[in-house]
């Protein structure tokens, strides 16, 4: 499916409204060990907290009555069974195609279409959205400077054809970058708006991956691209040359647009409308000449020294910079295989059992479980308030408990110096005791998450108060201290996972990539004792 599921998804999330952002989308769809499936669909959706559900569901006029107005459905089509985004608008059915294109058909054409096969989402207050830098402020400065731009030159020369022809460099800049990294397989908006839905006659990919599209070795029309337009801009901006320098490159540029046209036409047979964009600039510039009557009627060679000047510096500014953009690329690349590859259950399960299993059940104990304690998949923390490294993992525990608290029982098991009967350490882990065995589950997480988040022994107790009955709970402390000894745990945290240890090759933050695949695999071995 390639970058189609991806689309799929953000056309999902747009038109039910739910705000997320793009590379990060795209990162996780491409990073799950399920893509291109499904599967990979609803994963990413519980990895950003948003409420999904994928079923087979009748295929009927009764069951489509009972569906929300906007979800993903899986068609029967020209090319086979495809995923798309439907929505219901009155009483027919819009389907949004991968390139935003919309097809609307009866209920009846539908239902002779659908499979059956959907995945619905549900907007609520707990969606994870980026946690990356907005990119407003970046779109804002641009603007800034193209603005400021356009004033100094509109001061220097008073020329609207000026402007027009800087706007028009600044556009083919933009474009061209779109292009390099359409080659390079990155998303954007414009490569989205101009690429997306290949088909017999259009396919960007074809034309600008073809063996024309590179005029010398490493360099393609892409480059060439924005080379012009840098140097146009620049050309134009610094005015230190005649207009008509600028405006001769343009009809300069023409013979080049014919030679693309022919490529896509007579060659690939396959258009590039990015492609086309940049020979649609590149003919609008050479109307300015045209219609200024603006040549280059002298020969001056200062306007020819700059012309060099600038034009070397932009390629030697260029050759430095596209290499970092191809090595960046392939290390996101990389990090996509690699995340891909560590969330892959098999591998993690093959390590997980390399490990020795402990016994860690206690006879008529008072320790912490939260979740389902009834579960088969049972995950023992041992963890010490006092922990810097344990901060994290109780994050973990947290966002654990928060998506799959019915599946799995969590054990909180601490590990401290019991022997300081008035430390702070007894303390704080006697009145975490006495919450839970009170009855006051909710209260006991809650209190502790502020104090492995904040750490203030003080405020914490003056918050929450000591235990009561602290050589009840001192017992309990000094048999999860003994556990430990025994089983040869000396260090916090450690995560066991039905008795084995978490795998030091993995992170701890990994573990919740497998909560599903750990369950069902208890539940397997479970049934068959």
């Amino acid at each position: 499916m390639g970058n189609t599921l991806i689309n799929i998804v953000q056309q999902l999330l747009k038109r039910n409204r739910i705000p997320f952002d793009k590379e990060e989308l795209a990162f996780q769809i491409q990073s799950h060990p399920s893509y291109p499936s499904l599967h990979a669909i609803t994963g990413v959706l519980d990895h950003f907290n948003i409420e999904n559900v994928a079923a087979d569901v009748p295929v009927n006029s009764e069951t489509l009555e009972q569906l929300p107005s906007c979800y993903i459905v899986q068609v029967n089509d020209s090319t086979g069974q495809n995923l798309t985004v439907v929505e219901k608008k009155k009483s027919d059915y819009i389907l949004y195609t991968t390139e935003g294109k919309k097809e609307k058909i009866s209920e009846e054409e539908f239902l002779k279409k659908f499979t059956g096969i959907i995945v619905a989402v549900e907007k609520t207050d707990t969606i994870q959205t980026s946690k990356k830098t907005s990119k407003i402020p970046q779109y804002v400065g641009f603007g800034i400077i193209s603005m400021l731009a356009v004033f100094l030159v509109l001061k220097t020369t008073g020329s609207v054809f000026s402007i027009s022809h800087l706007l028009l460099s600044i556009v083919g800049i933009v474009v061209s970058v779109a292009i390099v990294k359409q080659e390079l397989g990155l998303q954007t908006s414009i490569g989205d708006a101009f690429c997306s839905g290949a088909d017999d006659k259009k396919d960007c990919d074809a034309v600008l991956t073809s063996k024309g599209a590179e005029i010398i070795k490493g360099y393609k029309l892409s480059d060439f691209s924005i080379l012009y337009f840098s140097t146009l801009t620049l050309l134009t901006f610094l005015e230190i040359a005649t207009p008509a320098v600028s405006y001769t490159i343009s009809l300069v540029a023409i013979p080049i647009t014919l030679y693309s046209i022919y490529y896509q036409y007579a060659v690939v047979k396959k258009w590039c409308l990015l492609c086309l964009s940049i020979v649609g600039l590149l003919w609008v510039q050479a109307l300015i000449p045209v219609l200024t009557n603006t040549y280059i009627s002298s020969f001056v060679p200062s306007d020819y020294v700059v012309l060099a000047i600038i034009g070397t510096s932009t390629w030697l500014g260029w050759s430095y910079v596209k290499p970092l953009i191809s090595e960046v690329t392939e290390l996101r690349k990389e990090k996509i295989e690699g995340v891909k590859f560590k969330r892959n259950y098999t591998l993690f399960e093959g390590m997980l059992n390399k490990s020795p299993q402990r016994n860690t059940t206690f006879d008529k104990n008072q320790e912490i479980v939260f979740g389902n304690p009834t579960s088969n998949l049972e995950i023992v923390v041992v963890t010490n308030p006092f922990c810097g490294h344990c901060k994290p993992v109780h994050k973990q525990v947290d966002e654990i408990l928060h998506k799959y608290n019915d599946s799995v029982k969590i054990r909180i098991r601490f590990n401290i110096n019991t022997e300081d009967k008035s430390g702070n350490a007894v303390k704080i882990t006697s009145r975490l005791l006495e919450l839970y065995n009170n009855n006051k589950q909710k209260e006991c997480l809650e209190a502790m998450s502020e104090i492995y988040e904040d750490g203030n022994v003080d405020l914490w107790l003056k918050k929450w108060g000591a235990t009561n009955n602290s050589d009840y709970f001192l017992s309990e402390l000094e048999r999860e201290k003994e556990w430990c000894k025994n089983n040869a745990i000396n260090f916090t945290p450690e995560i066991l996972i039905n008795g084995r240890s978490f795998p030091k090759e993995y992170n701890r933050s990994d573990l919740i990539f497998f909560i599903e695949e750990l369950e069902e695999n208890s539940q397997t071995i479970m049934s068959k004792i």
